[in-house]
This record gives structure tokens, C-alpha cells and sequence, in this order.
């Protein structure tokens, strides 16, 4: 088993590039604006990159893609950084080529490294490649197991149905299916609390801005989410004494794929 973590720093950002971009409004910025229904458009099937200059050598352990249509594409997907952005041979390959056997969201994991240039690698036959969201990044993982009993995901029916005067089913008519996670730590590190998680939340959590929960990746691979909180959430922490909080309390909220 592995601790729970969270995905929300992204390497793509302002500079990103792509190979090339359908016409219309599929803009390469769409992958790291964090928004589901906006996408980045290949203008044809191939080899296409996602590329990325970081500045700096940043940290990186983890690749996530939400909302995407690689696995009806047949698309072999890979992650490569380099040192020097030449791309002529140097580059290392970080996740090895895989094929999507569905349209749900993607997340990967490898040994963290701290390299400036970055590039997703999608290779495709016939079909265009498109995606959301991408995210290239160095997770941030709990300390602790979340409490026992857990449950990974709550999902609610949001339909209207019609029903005859018999109470016979006429109709339903579905819309999206809300999901929410509530879960909670008991004595998580005071540490933690205050730093990775402090970072994580003055910088993103708080600002309601979308992550990928990733609630036991070794045992629970498919169960990654791209949730947020709630607009009501309340941060509270209570405390015993200074070195771990008693606990903490988290509740997140997405959409069902």
C-alpha cells in the first residue's frame, strides 16, 4: 500500500509549445488552465510532442492527463526531459511508451528528477490526438493512511426522471454525476500540516482550483480523481500539542468520468 497524494504543481505553464494545433480554438495553454471542457487539438495524427521549457531544473514525479481521447486514438504515449532542450539524442525517457486502453484519466509515476526541459511524446496512426488537462509534476504525498473505515468515492445520480400515474418509468433524462471524497488523517505531522500541506493549500487548495486525488495508487491505479474542495469547505485543524494535529479533516468534490 501507499499513502494518499496529491497532484496539483504543474511544470506546463506560459511557453509551452506543441508540434502543431488544429485550427479553431484548441490553444496548447488550454492543458494547464485546469479546465475540463477546453482542449489542446493535434491539426493531425502522428508523432506530436508537448513541450515545455522550465526555466530551471524543477522536480518531477508524476504525469497526469483528464479528459483526453488517447485510448480511442490508439495513441502511444511517453515522457521525456533533457538537460540541454536539444532533443537531438540526450533526452531521457521518463515514462516508458504505454497505449491507453481507455479515455480516462491517465497517471503515472517514476523515481523524481530535477531537469529544466520537458516534453510529452504522443504518437497516433489515424486519429488526431487531443487532451484537457496535463500535468507534469512532483506529487505531494501524505505522511500518514487516511482513517479506517475509508471510503475512496462517493457518486450521486443527478437525473430527472419521468414516471407515469401507474409509476411506470417514461423517461430519464442524466446529466453529469457529481462525485465527492471525504476523508480524514489522524495524527498527521505538524510538519506536514504546516509545510507541504500549508504550501498546497495557500497556493491552490484555498483558491478552489482543480487536483488529481490519488487515494492509493499501488493497490487502486485506476482510482485517481480530478477533484477540488467545495465551495463551503473549512479548513480546521485541531491540536493536542505542537509535534501532530489530533486530525485532518479533507473534503473534495469532481465530476464522474
Amino acid at each position: 500500500m501507499t499513502e494518499p497524494m496529491i497532484l496539483y504543481s504543474n511544470v506546463l505553464a506560459s511557453g509551452v509549445t506543441a508540434t502543431n494545433t488544429a485550427a479553431g480554438d484548441y490553444s496548447v495553454d488550454y492543458l494547464y488552465d485546469l479546465r475540463p471542457y477546453t482542449y489542446w487539438r493535434a491539426a493531425s495524427f502522428g508523432t506530436r510532442y508537448i513541450t515545455m521549457d522550465a526555466g530551471a531544473a524543477v522536480a518531477v514525479d508524476s504525469l497526469a492527463i483528464y479528459k483526453h481521447n488517447l485510448g480511442t486514438a490508439a495513441a502511444t504515449v511517453s515522457l521525456e526531459s533533457s538537460a540541454t532542450g536539444a532533443w537531438a539524442g540526450e533526452q531521457t525517457e521518463r515514462v516508458a511508451g504505454f497505449v491507453p486502453t481507455t479515455d480516462f484519466v491517465i497517471f503515472k509515476t517514476f523515481a523524481q528528477v530535477s531537469v529544466r526541459y520537458w516534453r510529452i511524446k504522443i504518437v497516433t496512426d489515424a486519429i488526431a490526438p487531443e487532451m484537457a488537462v496535463a500535468m507534469i509534476g512532483a506529487a505531494m504525498d501524505f505522511p500518514v493512511f487516511p482513517d479506517s473505515p475509508f471510503t475512496p468515492l462517493s457518486e450521486s445520480v443527478n437525473a430527472t426522471a419521468e414516471t407515469s400515474k401507474g409509476g411506470h418509468l417514461l423517461g430519464v433524462t442524466s446529466y453529469y454525476s457529481p462525485i465527492s471524497v471525504d476523508v480524514g488523517f489522524t495524527w498527521p505531522p505538524m510538519s506536514f500540516v504546516d509545510g507541504d500541506f500549508k504550501t498546497f493549500w495557500d497556493n491552490h487548495g484555498r483558491r478552489l482550483k482543480p487536483f488529481f486525488w490519488v487515494p492509493n495508487f499501488s493497490q487502486w491505479a485506476g482510482k485517481i480523481y480530478f477533484v477540488r474542495f467545495p465551495d463551503n469547505f473549512t479548513l480546521a485543524v485541531p491540536q493536542s500539542d505542537t509535534t501532530n494535529a489530533d486530525t485532518l479533516r479533507l473534503k473534495f468534490q469532481g465530476v464522474a468520468e
